[in-house]
């Protein structure tokens, strides 16, 4: 059977098509057509398949955007292999061929969707916007058993996860990496690239144009505080004192991430030891986690600091976390409540008493780097709002932390042990500067001169 394909490649994608390695990087920029060549591939890839019942995912952060980025791609570029279209359950099925490939839609914002399935390549397109994890923990799995492919895609967007994985890919032969700025596809013409120059701001030019995962991203809440730690050399090698109590703080969720940041209070400074991450798990597990730790790591037990949220009862079991917490024998206390605006005001002025142990606490250090504001496209300004993605979990229990570490939480006459933070940075630092007055000042005041 011979069936023609409605895809012309474009010539800088033609090297993709003809990979080898089971893994490929996708860096391109806006516009450069990936999502088209994506699903032409799942599809290609599709066709060849001998096994039975084959399947493929394309994965975008959020189910909606996925629907409205690829559904149509998919529905049209199939239409050769007579595929059998479900709505309701975003596939396309390639009835053409004998053992019927089927290609499903999924949003990484529902890892639930696609757990415990088995899959013969997926593409996860804007992987920068997903939980990292969310390919270890399900996604790798499902492409054992058929030996399956992957391909991570994007456009960047800070540093984070996708910025790392390239990296690492590029040294690495098993890895398929294709980098594509503008200037090396040159297909958008040079007047509209003049004119983006113009009516975009440097930074922004540079990630979305030229693919730059160094440039800063756009409305970044904590991403010089970061820069500033990292040029005092206050993420590094900071491990516990087990003569001090190791303190827990948690932000909770159960689609979303809970997140766990263990740390300790010294004499001149917080350190965070470590850092965890999991979503769809029990509240025992993480009570689990939090008495393992302190036990692998012989520390000393600490406060258990939670959320407001913690104290409202669940329809499942009845019971409250803060409960939970209670009947496994920890006493959890509750953070004070602040608002978010003025949560963020507190974490941003906190930053010079933090130090960070490196080797446990990457990926917090990532999620601040990227944690961001929302830009609001018809007023060109930056929300107050952060975007909710996968560093805003992070993001909620650092703030929490410094919520609970400032001396008004604590009091003046509460007994702390004397401890002095090894190897601390050289020199003053400040904790705000003239652009973070600006940038929280209430609205009125940013009006006038008073």
């Amino acid at each position: 059977m011979i069936i023609q394909s409605l895809y012309k490649p474009r010539a800088y994608f033609r090297p993709f098509h003809l990979r080898k390695q089971r893994w490929a990087v996708l860096v391109a920029h806006r516009r450069a057509g990936k999502t088209v060549t994506v699903i032409n591939d799942l599809i290609e890839k599709a066709s060849y398949n001998s096994r039975d019942n084959p399947r493929y995912a394309y994965i975008a952060p959020f189910l909606r955007q996925a629907k409205d980025i690829a559904w149509q791609y998919l529905k049209d570029y199939a239409a050769p292999f007579s595929p059998k279209i479900n709505e309701s359950g975003l596939y396309a099925e390639l009835s053409a061929l004998p053992n019927k490939p089927r290609i499903t839609l999924y949003g990484a914002d529902n890892p639930d969707s696609f757990r415990g399935l088995y899959l013969d390549g997926c593409a996860l397109d804007e992987f920068g916007n997903m939980r990292g994890s969310i390919f270890q923990e399900i996604l790798l799995p499902a492409l054992v058993d058929r030996r399956g492919w992957a391909v991570f895609m994007g456009t960047p967007n800070g540093p984070n996860h996708f910025r790392d994985m390239y990296y690492e890919a590029k040294e690495d032969s098993s890895w398929f990496v294709n980098f594509l700025p503008h200037n090396i596809t040159n297909i958008l013409p040079q007047e509209d690239i003049d004119m983006m120059k113009k009516m975009m701001d440097e930074e922004q030019f540079a990630q979305e144009m030229l693919c730059s995962f160094e440039a800063s991203v756009r409305g970044a809440l904590y991403a010089r505080q970061i820069e500033a730690m990292e040029l005092q050399e206050r993420i590094g090698e900071y491990p516990m004192e087990k003569d001090l109590p190791l303190h827990v703080v948690m932000d909770l969720g159960w689609h979303d991430d809970t997140t766990i940041g263990y740390y300790q209070q010294r004499f001149d400074g917080n350190v965070m030891i470590r850092s965890h991450a999991d979503n769809l798990k029990p509240i025992s597990h993480y009570i689990e986690h939090i008495k393992a730790t302190w036990k692998e790591n012989k520390a000393k037990p600490g406060t258990v600091w939670l959320p407001h949220d913690a104290k409202a009862k669940t329809l499942q079991t009845g019971r409250s976390i803060v409960e939970h917490f209670r009947k496994a024998g920890i006493k959890p206390r509750m953070v004070p409540e602040l608002g978010l605006l003025d949560g963020i005001a507190a974490t941003r002025t906190g930053f010079p008493g933090w130090y960070f142990h490196k080797p446990h606490t990457a990926k917090l250090v990532l999620a601040l780097k990227s944690y961001h504001r929302k830009y609001d496209e018809e007023k060109k300004i930056f929300t107050d709002d952060p975007v909710h993605d996968w560093s805003s979990h992070y993001a909620d229990m650092f703030r929490y932390a410094n919520i609970v570490t400032a001396p008004r939480v604590h009091g003046p006459d509460e007994k702390q042990e004397k401890s002095v933070v090894k190897a601390a940075a050289r020199g003053v630092h400040y904790g705000f500067s003239l652009n973070d007055i600006w940038d929280t000042a209430p609205s009125s005041r940013r009006s006038g001169y008073g």
